[in-house]
């Protein structure tokens, strides 16, 4: 079986004119170079290199299904097969999720990591319409990223965002059901939601202990009232954690 491998060149078997290969190469290390630039920037687990080389995976994969079919010959007949791109590119967006997943950390209720997965994924997609060809499309889906990506971040600041806190109170002496009603209070006046409340105690000489599960909004008034809590009378100590789920 003979497999006749096709060349870059000038000839009429050619399958490229001079100097038409480095065009998705450049484009793609521009597109995925500006991306992670901005990742890079902010510090993030997958930056400049990461995101150029995935979109420069990506390009040249989908490039390669389109320029290099493979004819094959065997004695009796003549069969062309030619790499299928919307397979191939299926293939990738599937794939890139896996690296795209080791970019999301979590400690706590606290999940990072969750826009420089989705920007790695964006970057294989950007590099299979440069793959295609689509440089126009590419260029206007990059800008739109980085809009998104720098644009918004001072509005998303702005935000405060509905958190779950474990509230722990150590109280002395057999105040336990009116110390709770006291601390309802305050929480109700930091517009901090109770939704749940649990506690222990043992003898009445014995420390007991409240816990409350809160909702609220992070506006920062954790430690006023925690001052106010820790003051009333009969408390120990006071403890503010997140839930782990």
């Amino acid at each position: 079986m003979n497999i006749p491998i096709p060349i870059v060149g000038t000839g009429a078997d050619s399958i490229l004119p001079i100097g038409f290969e480095w065009q998705p190469i450049a484009m793609a290390i521009l597109v995925g170079g500006a991306i992670g630039f901005e990742r890079e920037m902010h510090g993030r687990p997958a930056g400049l290199r990461t995101h150029i080389l995935v979109c420069l995976a990506s390009t040249l994969l989908i490039f390669a299904s389109r320029v290099l079919p493979v004819g094959m010959m065997d004695e009796d007949s003549v069969a062309r097969i030619v790499m299928d791109p919307n397979r191939l590119a299926a293939g990738i967006v599937t794939g890139i999720g896996f690296l795209g997943a080791a970019t999301v950390i979590r400690a706590g209720d606290i999940v990072r990591g969750i826009t420089t997965g989705a920007t790695v994924w964006t970057v294989a997609g950007l590099g299979i319409v440069i793959g295609q060809g689509e440089y126009s499309i590419a260029i206007v889906g990059a800008i739109a990223v980085i809009i998104v990506l720098a644009g918004l971040d001072p509005l998303t600041r702005r935000i405060a965002p509905v958190i779950y806190r474990r509230l722990t109170v150590t109280g002395i002496g057999s105040e336990m059901s009116s110390l709770s009603a006291r601390i309802a209070a305050i929480l109700k006046q930091h517009e901090i939601r109770v939704q749940d409340l649990s506690g222990s105690r043992g003898e009445p000489t014995e420390p007991f202990e409240l816990v409350f599960h809160v909702r609220l909004r992070n506006l920062q008034q954790a430690p006023e009232m925690l001052e106010k809590i820790s003051s009333e009378h009969g408390v120990k100590r006071v403890d503010w954690s997140q839930i782990s789920h």
